[in-house]
This record gives structure tokens, C-alpha cells and sequence, in this order.
């Protein structure tokens, strides 16, 4: 999971509209469900979303590595659910 602005819309020309987000959460979400398929916890948030949350919500996971996420220059650090 990630967290972020991002646009939103359709895109295209008028015979084919295609609604798409774009934005780097978008791209951080993408790269996070790459991970999490190899990951022990399958389900993977970065510390900003995480951040980003509730206090009650925030108390269900717990603060892990920090990796480089393909694509990305910035170093992410993972939040896995406890």
C-alpha cells in the first residue's frame, strides 16, 4: 500500500477513453505488490502511508527493512501488518 496525490481521469483520444491513475504512489504501490510476493508478510505498506494512518490502524503493524524499490532513487522502509 502507498500513499500519495495522484491524477486521475480519462485519458485518450474521443473513440477510446481509458480511465488510468498515475503518480508516484501508483508506481510505489506496483513496486510493493512485487515484493510482497516474496515477502514472509505478503502484504506490504510504506512507513509514509503508515505514517499517514490512524492511530488505531497504525497499531496493527509494525515497522521492517528499508529497501530500494525498482524504479525509485529513495530508500523505502516497509510496514508489515503485526
Amino acid at each position: 500500500m502507498a500513499a500519495g496525490q495522484i491524477v486521475a481521469g480519462n485519458v485518450g483520444a474521443k473513440q477510446r477513453f481509458e480511465y488510468t491513475v498515475v503518480g508516484k504512489p501508483v508506481n510505489q504501490a506496483a513496486r510493493l505488490c512485487e515484493l510482497a510476493k516474496s515477502h514472509p508478510a505478503r502484504l506490504l505498506a510504506s512507513s509514509d502511508t503508515l505514517h499517514a494512518a490512524s492511530e488505531t490502524e497504525r497499531a496493527h503493524w509494525s515497522l521492517g527493512e528499508t529497501v530500494t524499490l525498482r524504479g525509485h532513487e529513495q530508500p523505502t522502509r516497509l510496514a508489515v501488518p503485526t
